[in-house]
Order: structure tokens, then sequence, then C-alpha cells
């Protein structure tokens, strides 16, 4: 089960000419101990309230979050910080890549 929650950005609606929205990056990061909806939304609510994050996923099952945000405005270790802060661990194996290869490597 994931809860699913979003932070709008009026800039999400611009694409480049791939279709891939510039600048952009999925962070994909596994955390300790998620246990129930509860807990995956206590992780949303803090690295939403990062400047520079446009998307938050938590998926309980996998024990994962899914950050989508702006290298730009904020950097990977600045998430991590926010997840930990939470009480929960992230693990070291950090992926990002563009929204696009993100969502064909969920897709698989």
């Amino acid at each position: 089960m994931s809860s699913i929650s979003s932070n709008e950005n009026p800039d999400s609606a611009k694409t480049d000419v791939k279709g891939e929205k510039p600048g952009k990056l999925r962070m994909i990061v596994s955390v300790r101990n998620i246990s129930c909806i509860t807990c995956g939304l206590a992780i949303e609510k803090q690295v939403k309230k990062i400047k520079g994050v446009e998307d938050v996923k938590t998926a309980v099952m996998l024990n994962k979050v899914f950050v989508d945000y702006d290298p730009k405005l904020v950097d990977s270790g600045t998430i991590r910080k926010a997840i930990d802060k939470t009480g929960y661990k992230s693990y070291m194996n950090v992926e990002e890549r563009s929204d696009r290869a993100a969502e064909r490597h969920v897709a698989h």
C-alpha cells in the first residue's frame, strides 16, 4: 500500500523537446521501518516543507520514498536529512534519475 501526496509547482507543466521536465530528478530512498500509512505521511509532510521538492510519495510495503525535486533548489542530502529528522533512517542506496527513466524503472 502506498500513500500519495503532491505539491504542485506552476513550472511543472513545462517540458523540454523530449517530453521531460527540464532539471527535475526523482530520488528513490530506502527507509527502514515504515510500518503504516501514517508513518509515510509523516515523512511526506516533512519532505514537502523543503523548497524545490515538487512531489513526494511513500510506498509503505516497499519501505521506499520517491521524491521529485529540482536539483537547482535542493540537494539529495537535504532531503535525506529531512527523512531522518522524522525518526526513520534512510539507507545509503539512493538512486537519482530523470522522471521518465524513474517511471520506466518503477513500471518494470
